[in-house]
C-alpha cells in the first residue's frame, strides 16, 4: 500500500518517466518545498503558482489538500474494490484486443487485408480491416465476457455455456454505422467464465490497486481515463515480479485458447426482429427498468448457433475475397 506523499509521487515516477499529469506535478513541487527547495522555483518547474505550492506544502496533508481524498481512504475494502474491478476489466479488454491481432495474423497469412487499430478514436470501433489499397472493408469491435447468465435456460432458452449478452444500442449503433458509412460493423466476441474484472483487478499490485482507488475518488485530477490506461499498460508491459506475472501469463493462455466468434450487426438486428420476445426477456418483464436499474436491455445469442467461429470468418475472407464475404455480411448471414 501506499503510505505516504513519497511513496505515491514514486509510483507516478515508475509510470510516468516524463511528462506526469499536472496534480502530480504540483505534489511534487509541495513535496520539494518541504524539502527546503524556494518555493517560486518549485512552482516555475510544476508550471504553476508560488502561492498555490506553498499551499500545498504548508497543508497538513497536501494529497487530501488537492485531492479531497487521502491515502487512508483510498486504502478501505469498499473504496479499492470498484476501482480494482474497473482496471481489471480494462486489462481484460486490452489482453483481448491483442490475442485477436495475434489469431488475426495467424490465421490470414496475408498483407492484402490489413489490420488498422482504431481504438484511439474511441468510436466504438477497436479495428477496421483494409484491402491492398488501404480502403476499409468492415470494422470490428472485440467483446470480452467472462460471466455466465445463469438463469439463461429458464429466461432465454439457452444453456449459460452456450449464451452471450449484447446491450441492444450496441446492435442499433453498429447498424446505424454499417447504414451509414456502407461498412460492415462487425462484433468479434470472447469470453472466458469466471475470468472477471473483478478476479483480474485482485491479481494486481497492491500500489497500482491504491493509486487507481485514489485516482477514483478524487476531485482535481483530469483525464482519470487516460491514467487508467497508462496503468494498464504499465501492468501489461513492465515486468511486476511474482505472483502478478504468473498470473498474467494465465489469462494471456485463456483467453487466445477460447473459443472466438463473429456476429455482423446486421445479422445481430435480423435475430433481434426474429426473436425479440424470445431471447430480450426484459421486454416481457413488467417494469423492469424499475426493478433491475441499471441494467441494460440485452439481447440473448447462442454461440454455436447464431454466431460464427472467427477462424471460419477470417477464412472465408481469405479464401472466397472481399465480394464474397460483403454480401454475406450485407445480407446478415454472417
Amino acid at each position: 500500500m501506499l503510505r505516504s506523499l513519497d511513496d505515491l509521487l514514486a509510483v507516478i515516477r515508475r509510470l510516468y518517466p516524463e511528462n506526469p499529469p499536472q496534480p502530480f506535478l504540483l505534489l511534487d513541487a509541495a513535496r520539494r518545498v518541504r524539502a527546503g527547495e524556494d518555493a517560486g522555483q518549485a512552482a516555475r518547474a510544476a508550471r504553476s503558482t508560488r502561492k498555490r505550492i506553498q499551499a500545498l506544502a504548508d497543508a497538513a496533508d497536501p494529497i487530501k489538500e488537492l485531492f479531497q481524498c487521502d491515502l487512508a481512504s483510498a486504502a478501505e475494502a469498499e473504496a479499492l474494490r470498484r476501482p480494482r474491478d474497473m482496471i481489471g476489466q480494462l486489462l481484460l479488454g486490452e489482453l483481448a484486443e491483442r490475442a485477436f491481432e495475434t489469431i488475426y495474423r495467424e490465421t490470414m497469412g496475408t498483407d492484402e487485408l490489413m489490420l488498422e487499430d482504431d481504438r484511439s478514436s474511441r468510436n466504438e470501433t477497436d479495428y477496421r480491416v483494409l484491402n491492398g489499397q488501404r480502403r476499409p472493408v468492415f470494422r470490428i469491435n472485440i467483446k470480452f465476457y467472462g460471466t455466465l447468465f445463469r438463469n439463461a435456460r429458464d429466461l432465454v432458452g439457452l444453456e449459460p455455456e452456450d449464451c452471450f449478452a449484447l446491450a441492444t444500442y450496441k446492435i442499433y449503433q453498429g447498424l446505424q454505422k454499417h447504414e451509414a458509412e456502407r461498412l460492415p460493423y462487425v462484433f468479434v466476441i470472447v469470453g472466458v467464465p469466471g475470468l472477471t474484472g473483478a478476479s483480474v483487478g485482485a491479481a494486481i499490485p497492491e500500489d497500482l490497486g491504491h493509486l487507481v482507488s485514489l485516482v477514483h475518488g478524487a476531485t482535481g485530477i483530469p483525464g482519470k481515463r487516460a491514467i487508467e490506461e497508462r496503468i494498464v499498460a504499465h501492468l501489461l508491459d513492465t515486468d511486476q515480479g511474482e505472483p502478478f506475472q504468473t498470473s498474467l501469463a494465465r489469462f494471456r493462455e485463456e483467453i487466445h485458447a477460447a473459443d472466438w466468434y463473429a456476429l455482423s450487426a446486421r445479422r445481430a438486428d435480423k435475430l433481434l426482429r426474429e426473436k425479440l420476445f424470445d431471447r430480450v426477456y426484459a421486454v416481457r418483464v413488467r417494469a423492469f427498468a424499475r426493478n433491475y436499474r441499471n441494467a441494460e436491455l440485452d439481447m440473448h445469442f447462442s454461440l454455436t448457433q447464431d454466431l460464427t467461429p472467427l477462424k471460419s470468418f477470417l477464412q472465408s475472407a481469405r479464401e472466397r475475397g472481399l465480394h464474397g464475404l460483403a454480401v454475406d455480411l450485407e445480407r446478415g448471414v454472417m
